[in-house]
């Protein structure tokens, strides 16, 4: 009960604000930037907040982050999704079946209406980012702007963000070592102050460059926790740390990504105990602090989703509000195979038990889900209001998940273990019961158990060596073994977040799709569906579409 309370006055303190804050100028620039209103675009966007004191500037801030989840298209779209027996249980004229449909078949979205559609999420973003730039100008045009560093250092990483998850979804990706010359998306760093700005979509080499800039400035001046009266909805040391590591993993800068996860989380030192790092080592305290709590929390799907979607839950580096019916996308026709989605049905590479409580009722028709999402409906008028949904952007458990990744790459093969040792004991349990304990002496990982859970057939043929992303064709079978895991491991840690979407991108991941009829399709690395089209509206202001 307390926890539910607790989440309505979170929302609540965040609507609020924004109704006392007048923000035309921050939806100027997106509106601008081809959302579709054209009747706005008669007029200079002139109408603007007097951005006057610290506090509004630090108000302003709170809408600097997109209010939309990128996971409802993400979740259809991937390698793990199908099509679900019998029929769906959400009307085919209902957003997120449209959503859902679009998606799972690799087609244009039909809607752009919602936030949960591409165009609905680009929008989002722009209007995140003219927040940003309009909260910089008030500060570069203070008094005193070095009293407001900490609120420029949040500024500078909600723009870089929202054009990195723009960079990432509608452009190719980004290949270490390449040209990247393929086009980005376009890169905003100014207030729009005139109708009908000329925009353009350089490379994303550009786009990645700027992106860089911004985190370099921003990470001279680091909040501290304490700057906030609701830390987990702003970007704070940790939370810039986490997302900076998520950037220079993307780019390939695997030396850097070490050494900022490691200002967050220290390495963990084996010890001859088991061949295993003790669970008093300063990395498994900190991951039993921070880590999303399955075991504690039971089986309750109230408490489970309270407490993950609570900002209080020290799991949630950054968490938004965000106007989605991600909740009610898993009960559409497609979802996540069932075999990929852990549980404490099911065993893990340590064989233990994941402590994820699953929810598979058969008035679904073979929808399975783990206890993530519950939506909260905040009333507008006596007749209607907006469904929201609590999103982690930036979670605990990526700290270490992006550092496994880059020790693979660089060929830290043992240090990765170490990592991996950290987070399993944390999703390990001997019994299937969510609060059982992890088994010092028979869960530990190593090197031959890693390739003895994958099998000799699954090393000899995977879409590493086919597909050759990051030169793995190349790579020893150890180093192909770890990476196949830390990418299942991902997948099981953020099932049902979007995730897996983006390793699909990175890794060269084809998926293949069965529909309704018999028929099937194939989504293979050259294939440019991979890339989310440029929203319609923003192609009849001249900006390039992506390739079909």
């Amino acid at each position: 009960m307390n926890i539910t309370m607790n989440m309505k006055a979170n929302v609540s303190i965040i609507m609020k604000i924004k109704s006392k804050i007048n923000i035309a100028a921050a939806f100027a620039f997106c509106l601008a930037l081809f959302s579709g209103c054209e009747a706005f675009l008669d007029t200079v966007p002139d109408n603007r907040t007097e951005l006057d004191t610290d506090e509004k500037i630090e108000r302003l801030l709170v809408s600097a982050y997109p209010q939309a989840s990128y996971a409802s298209y993400a979740n259809a779209m991937a390698d793990d999704a199908t099509c679900r027996a019998g029929t769906s249980t959400r009307s085919n004229t209902s957003n997120e079946y449209i959503i859902n449909e679009d998606a799972y078949y690799w087609r244009e979205a039909r809607t752009s209406t919602h936030n949960d559609s591409p165009t609905g999420f680009w929008n989002s973003c722009y209007k995140a980012i003219a927040t940003a730039n309009h909260a910089l100008e008030a500060i570069e045009a203070s008094a005193n702007p070095d009293a407001l560093r900490y609120q420029r250092s949040e500024a500078l990483l909600c723009r870089a963000f929202s054009h990195f998850l723009l960079v990432t979804l509608f452009s190719k990706p980004y290949i270490p070592g390449e040209p990247n010359s393929a086009p980005g998306i376009p890169y905003a760093d100014k207030p729009e102050t005139e109708v009908l700005a000329t925009y353009e979509r350089k490379t994303v080499q550009y786009v990645y460059q700027r992106i860089e800039e911004d985190i370099t400035e921003a990470l001279k001046n680091l909040p501290p926790e304490s700057e906030f009266k609701v830390s987990a909805y702003h970007f704070t040391a940790k939370a810039a740390l986490t997302f900076a590591s998520r950037f220079y993993l993307y780019k390939g800068e695997f030396e850097k990504v070490v050494e900022l996860t490691t200002q967050v989380v220290p390495l963990p030192v084996r010890t001859s105990t088991f061949d295993n790092v003790p669970a008093n080592d300063p990395a498994n305290t900190w991951a039993a602090t921070y880590f999303a709590a399955f075991k504690s929390w039971g089986t309750t799907a109230s408490v489970i989703q309270a407490a993950w979607r609570l900002s209080e839950s020290k799991h949630n580096f950054l968490l938004a509000e965000t106007n989605s019916n991600l909740n009610r996308s898993w009960t559409c026709q497609y979802g996540t195979v069932q075999s990929t989605v852990p549980s404490n049905s099911t065993t893990n590479v340590t064989g233990g038990y994941w402590p994820f409580t699953d929810y598979n009722p058969t008035s679904f028709r073979g929808c399975f889900y783990i206890y993530k999402f519950s939506e909260y409906f905040y009333s507008t008028s006596s007749s209607g209001g907006w469904i929201y949904v609590m999103f982690p952007f930036i979670r605990a458990e990526e700290v270490i998940l992006n550092r496994i990744e880059a020790e693979i790459h660089l060929g830290r093969l043992d240090a990765a273990v170490n990592d991996f040792n950290v987070y399993y004991r944390q999703r390990s349990g001997a019994s299937s019961q969510p609060a059982s304990e992890y088994s010092e002496g028979t869960m530990v990982l190593s090197i031959p158990k890693i390739k003895d859970f994958l099998g000799p057939s699954l090393l000899s043929f995977n879409f590493l060596t086919d597909h050759k992303a990051y030169n793995a064709d190349t790579w020893d079978e150890d180093k192909r073994a770890m990476m196949l895991l830390l990418l299942e491991t991902r997948r099981s840690e953020y099932v049902h977040e979007g995730w897996r979407w983006f390793d699909v991108l990175r890794f060269k991941i084809p998926a293949h799709h069965k529909f309704m009829d018999g028929s099937e399709d194939h989504l293979m690395p050259d294939d440019p569906r991979r890339q989310w089209q440029i929203p319609e509206t923003a192609i009849k202001f001249g900006l390039e579409p992506n390739e079909r």
